[in-house]
């Protein structure tokens, strides 16, 4: 299998992975490799799946501080990809709160990539990237939990 990223893509992601201050788990929900293979009636292979799978585990490679688990939404997984609400694969869930609340779906490829990376950075050195006034912002005025969602479009 020819790796996803360049030998200087690695040098430039170990360099910056080198400032993570705690561990960051990284959680993939998708379809088992023998699962994926297969051709059923009803189920299209998702190709995103295992590209996913391949880059993350690529990444995750890069440091100590990283770690990968992949979980089967058909297999052994269910149980965890139905307790956070998983509704697509791939889904890609960082860190470890219970509510798995960083969660990116699709495949992190092109653009999408470093939103990955800014989420790692973050989760580590507990740095979210909110402006100082949008914080205030938010802790004065909301009082209940709030779901973000960005859609992003390939062009």
């Amino acid at each position: 299998m020819m790796p996803l990223l360049s030998d200087k893509d690695r040098e430039i992601l170990q360099e910056r992975f080198e400032h993570l201050d705690a561990p960051v788990t990284l959680k993939l929900f998708g379809e088992s490799d023998a699962r994926s293979l297969l051709t059923l009636p009803g189920h299209t292979p998702n190709e995103m799946a295992k590209v996913t799978r391949e880059l993350l585990e690529e990444v995750a490679a890069l440091s100590d501080k990283l770690s990968l688990v992949t979980y089967d939404v058909n297999g052994d997984g269910k149980a965890e990809a139905d307790r956070l609400g998983i509704q697509h694969i791939p889904a890609i869930v960082l860190g470890d709160d219970d509510g798995g609340r960083v969660r990116f779906y699709g495949a992190p490829v092109g653009n999408e990539f470093p939103t990955i990376l800014e989420g790692i950075d973050a989760l580590s050195n507990n740095t979210p990237k909110v402006r100082q006034e949008v914080a205030l912002a938010v802790a004065e005025h909301v009082d209940q939990p709030v779901t973000v969602k960005v859609f992003v479009t390939p062009t």
